[in-house]
């Protein structure tokens, strides 16, 4: 019987095709044996040939042990979060942690997660950083307001991403990690290691230049 993972992963798609390198960037962590991924397509407007190939990619190219494929219509212009709510209440893993399909987790990421979980007295919301777009490590300070948190920072443990509620408009990031503080009557870890890459170009694909 499979061990039940330490940490599942929570990826909405609408099927880019940067979601092969999001998925490599997890395959290649060291932790991947504690790790299940959950790639939830945005169905709305149906299964387009884009989505068809992400279907096709993560069914037959991954392994299915570790990568599974869920699809959800949850109305337009939602960014993601539903799918991120059915991610977060489909998770086995202790905790879950949610990335995008054009990001990539950075090296080590798994490894800084697993750690900070190891080291909690009891089980807390964690906050980790996020290298954006345009190059600035989200968060910045140790203070909760819009623009200073993404989906990609917030790693909850499995019963608050079961209950949080991500708001259905672009800043719904934001709406989940207010929702969290109140789940968590505001006690959460904030760490500042950086877990996930935005849009990496060649020079951050890191698991391309390992020897």
């Amino acid at each position: 019987m499979k061990a039940k993972p330490a940490l599942s992963v929570v990826i909405p798609t609408v099927g880019r095709p940067t979601l092969v390198r999001t998925l490599d960037s997890l395959d290649a962590q060291s932790e991947r044996a504690q790790l299940e991924v959950f790639v939830v397509a945005d169905t709305f407007g149906g299964i387009t040939p884009d989505l068809e190939l992400a279907r096709h990619h993560v069914q037959s190219q991954r392994d299915s042990a570790v990568f599974h494929w869920r699809e959800y219509d949850g109305g337009l212009h939602c960014w993601g979060h539903p799918q991120r709510m059915l991610g977060g209440r489909s998770a086995t893993g202790s905790f879950v942690w949610y990335t995008q399909d054009d990001n990539a987790a950075a090296e080590g990421a798994a490894a800084a997660i697993l750690d900070a979980i190891a080291h909690q007295s009891h089980p807390r919301p964690l906050f980790f950083r996020w290298l954006s777009p345009w190059r600035e490590t989200i968060w910045r300070d140790q203070h909760l307001m819009m623009g200073n948190i993404d989906a990609d920072c917030l790693v909850l443990p499995k019963r608050v991403a079961q209950q949080v509620t991500w708001g259905l408009r672009y800043e719904g990031d934001y709406d989940a990690a207010v929702d969290v503080m109140r789940i968590a009557d505001g006690e959460v870890d904030w760490d500042d290691r950086i877990i996930s890459i935005a849009r990496p170009d060649s020079t951050l694909c890191w698991w391309e230049h390992r020897e």
